[in-house]
């Protein structure tokens, strides 16, 4: 009996030498609902090496991972890199090879579908332009948050700050919008913490955030110029309200003569109407070599004709072609460009200017002290904070300033006012009283207000022919993406 046994019991053991090397997958072929994170792993009834499975194992769609062993050599998972895309159908590969006893491995083929991971996929505004990280929203605008697949909505809980955000969910549970209009403009991050459900239960497995900030823009139609272009803008009664303020980067004012401002607008994008243009002063002279563009105007002095021939700076004059004159207007407040006059005649008279881009940045500038309100005596103006648009309104002897073109406040998003040295020419310069100058090539102190805040400042000019910089306790201090209005005063 010992001996039979024995010998049946050696030929089942020769004959299961005989057969190939075995390989199972802990997923079943065809299987679904598959954990985009789980290991997949790999267990063979004789030993492979690793070396030789690296070799004959694929992936497809093709996915990073790496193979590690288990238990001896008969058992490996394949770990992927990141979770796998979700509700993806994938195919694992083991094809042929000998394992370590010269055994042949025959390999297999498994197709498995892995489940759906609830996730936001985008967040979108109104007129559907996705929202990303550093990306500015408009303030009042309203946030879509688009998900992949129909949730629980009392699971999600979606946070500012550490504020709950209230969310209106549309019919299919597929999407869900948030108001912005009573958040204060500045930076916002929006985050939905892990743990919510779809309705068939299946879980958010990471928590997500969204890094923006609400900042009003000035969205109109503009031509983008090579070189800025610096456009004479009058401030008397019968200019206000101007056209196309609203697209300027910066908007200097100064005193001109009989008590009357002037204003020198300085555009790198330009919109499709400015205006009314008058002529120029000798402050702006100054102002076109710092921010290196075409000086637009309706003429010019003797005496600012001289200085502009010391230390040339490219300009240009009313000319047919270019520039006309409004009906809506009275003259001589009645001149006026179009965005793609101005595009033109830089292209046209100074093609060979220098491409030269006014530099501008997100501040985050620090201790502040809040401020909503403030005068500035010397230009008649009060500037007063809106704290939903983040901007300041600006108020001259009474009259709330707006763009003509937009039919809008005009918003201004910083306000400088920057203090110098002002002289009088004793000379008469054609306009019935002296001629003001303002010294922008030196330093000098200057209040800054952003955010609601106000800020001591300096400025200081190393270089006449480069842009003023400004700082605050020693640091630079950027200048933001929005409309900067710089009162130079004495």
């Amino acid at each position: 009996m010992i001996a039979l046994l024995c010998t049946s019991g050696g030929a089942y053991l020769a004959y299961l030498n005989t057969l190939p090397t075995s390989v199972a997958l802990n997923v079943a072929n065809g299987q679904k609902e598959v954990p985009t994170d789980s290991p997949l792993a790999l267990t063979f009834n004789r030993a492979v090496t690793l070396q030789a499975l690296e070799a004959h194992l694929s992936i497809s769609p093709a996915t990073e991972g790496s193979l590690v062993a288990v238990t001896g050599q008969t058992k490996y998972e394949w770990i992927p890199a990141k979770p796998l895309n979700d509700l993806t159908a994938y195919t694992l590969t083991v094809t042929s090879f000998t394992d370590a006893s010269k055994h042949k491995v025959t390999g297999g083929r498994w197709t498995f579908t892995t489940t759906i991971v609830p996730r936001i996929v985008s967040v979108t505004m109104p007129d559907g332009t996705a929202v990303t990280n550093g990306l500015e929203v408009q303030p009042g605008s309203r946030l879509t948050f688009n998900f992949n697949d129909a949730m629980s909505t009392d699971t999600v809980k979606l946070t500012l700050g550490s504020q709950p955000v209230t969310l209106v969910w549309a019919t299919d549970f597929r999407s869900a919008s948030m108001a912005t209009s009573s958040i204060p403009s500045g930076p916002m991050v929006l985050a939905m913490a892990a743990g919510a459900k779809d309705l068939t239960g299946h879980v958010v497995k990471a928590s997500w955030t969204l890094d923006t900030g609400l900042y009003y823009r000035d969205r109109e139609h503009a031509i983008t110029l090579k070189y800025p272009a610096l456009i004479q803008v009058p401030n008397d009664a019968g200019a206000v309200d101007q056209d196309g303020l609203q697209a300027a980067d910066i908007v200097f004012e100064y005193l001109a003569e009989g008590g009357i401002t002037r204003l020198t607008a300085v555009f790198g994008n330009a919109p499709d109407l400015i205006g009314p243009m008058r002529s120029s002063r000798l402050v702006s002279l100054k102002i076109a070599r710092h921010y290196k563009g075409l000086l637009f105007q309706s003429g010019e002095s003797a005496v600012t004709q001289g200085a502009a021939g010391a230390d040339p700076v490219p300009q240009f004059f009313d000319t047919i072609g270019y520039t006309f004159r409004t009906n809506s207007r009275y003259a001589p407040d009645n001149l006026m460009i179009s965005g793609d006059g101005v595009n033109r005649a830089e292209q046209h008279f100074f093609p060979n200017v220098p491409a030269f881009t006014i530099p501008k940045a997100r501040p985050a500038p620090t201790g502040g002290t809040a401020t909503t309100r403030f005068n500035v005596n010397e230009h008649y103006s009060t500037y007063t904070y809106d704290p939903i648009m983040g901007t300041y309104q600006k108020n001259e002897q009474g009259h709330n300033y707006r763009d003509a073109h937009l039919g809008q406040p005009l918003r201004i998003e910083m306000v400088i006012v920057l203090h110098t040295q002002e002289s009088q020419l004793p000379i008469g310069d054609g306009h019935g009283s002296y001629i003001h100058d303002f010294n922008l090539d030196s330093n000098g102190k200057a209040d800054v207000y952003y955010k609601g805040q106000a800020f001591a400042a300096d400025w200081s000019s190393t270089d006449a022919h480069s842009p003023l910089t400004f700082t605050l306790n020693g640091q630079p201090l950027a200048l933001p993406p929005g409309l900067v209005w710089i009162d130079v005063t004495a």
